[in-house]
């Protein structure tokens, strides 16, 4: 499942604070400083690492610098089975 169909815009002060890369597998925001909005992100293990699916190839986490938030917890809400 790779999940990009969402956007976000983080502000200059979430940029700065949320650069912890995430240390397990989950869905996940990410802005680069060169990206205009945050991705929502499928972070899993690939071959024992962390990894995302970019728009060409799996990409470790430990790759990508930028601001991560999450992980964001599954929806309840209607429609979700």
């Amino acid at each position: 499942m790779s999940i990009h169909l969402s956007a976000a815009r983080f502000s200059e002060a979430d940029l700065r604070s949320g650069t912890e890369s995430p240390t397990k597998p989950g869905v996940y925001w990410f802005q680069s400083e060169t990206m205009a909005r945050a991705l929502m992100v499928e972070v899993r293990v690939m071959n024992g690492e962390l990894t995302v699916w970019w728009p060409t190839q799996d990409k470790p986490v430990a790759h990508l610098n930028g601001c991560w938030r999450g992980s964001i917890p599954p929806s309840s809400g209607p429609g979700n089975l």
